[in-house]
Formats: C-alpha cells, structure tokens, sequence
C-alpha cells in the first residue's frame, strides 16, 4: 500500500539552501504517484525571512512534481480540504496554513528556519 494516493491532498515544505532563502511551501492534490515521484497540482507560497506579517499565495496554479526520497518535508492533509481556500497566514510568532472554517495546520515551527 503507497504512502500518498491519487486524490490526497500534500503540504510540501521545500528544504532551503541558504540561510536568507525564502520558505516556500506548497499545497496541491496529488495527480499520480508512481515509485516515490509525486505529481501533484495547487498553489505556492512564499515566506520571505524579512516580512513580519501577512503571506499570499504565489502566483496561479501550478504542477510540481516532487520525490519523496528529497530533502522536502510533507505533511498529508484531509482529502475532503478545498485547496484552493487555503492560506498562509503569518504573524511574528505564528505560521499558519488554513482555511478559515474548518482545517487549521499550525507551521510555526518553519518560522525558526525563515
């Protein structure tokens, strides 16, 4: 039985490479999965190191397609979520993913690394 399905809905943190680098993070529904490569669909966002409050999303909807095996860190969310209401909300002590009725994933731990 594969750890992610077809249809299951990911938070994908990027691994920075450098100290200022931004955190990026990205949500999406996983289009197909085959031998730990993950392709999946959604949004991005940004946390800039230097930016107390406020996170928005990153542009349109995009494709990623992610190994398992990298240094990328993965959180699975609920498959019923509407990724498309999600949002990022910072404050200085707080990093938040949500969708203001029902999913709340707290991600301040991330602030440390930002």
């Amino acid at each position: 039985m594969p750890a992610v399905r077809d249809g299951d809905r990911v938070v994908i943190i990027d691994r920075k490479l450098f100290r200022d680098d931004n955190t990026r993070v990205f949500v999406g529904v996983v289009e197909e999965y085959d031998d730990g490569v993950v392709r999946a669909r959604g949004y991005g966002f940004h946390v800039s190191p230097y930016e107390v409050a406020g996170t928005e999303r990153h542009g349109e909807e995009r494709l990623r397609v992610v190994a398992l095996s990298g240094n990328d860190h993965f959180y699975m969310l609920p498959r019923e979520t509407d990724i498309a209401k999600l949002q990022l909300k910072r404050s200085p002590k707080s990093l938040v993913l949500t969708d203001n009725v029902a999913l709340t994933v707290d991600l301040s731990e991330w602030l440390l690394r930002a």
